[in-house]
């Protein structure tokens, strides 16, 4: 048996959902960090980021693998709870789960 981590992405609006899975966790957390950020974020120029952010990472080119698993767990539900209070139509989760080869 194997841990992999799925990280799901499901847009209640218009009743899609988007799965990928990763042999990392960290793998699954920098996806899932990605995946927000875009969601959340297209459009908008740097300072408004700031604005909207302070202290969080925003820039879309930055080396998220720079940091470790405990970090990126803390930027992840930063911006999942952000996304809640926007009261957003898009839902993020990642699940542990395992296979067999």
């Amino acid at each position: 048996m194997m841990n992999i981590w799925v990280v799901r992405q499901t847009c209640l609006h218009a009743n899609e959902t988007f799965l990928s899975t990763h042999i990392t966790e960290k793998g699954a957390l920098v996806t899932a960090i990605r995946a927000v950020r875009e969601d959340l974020c297209d459009g908008l120029d740097e300072d408004e980021l700031e604005d909207m952010r302070p202290s969080m990472p925003h820039n879309y080119k930055e080396d998220l693998m720079q940091y470790g698993s405990e970090q990126l767990r803390g930027i992840i539900e930063d911006w999942w709870e952000y996304s809640w209070g926007m009261e957003t139509e898009t839902q993020y989760q990642i699940h542990e789960t395992q296979v067999q080869g």
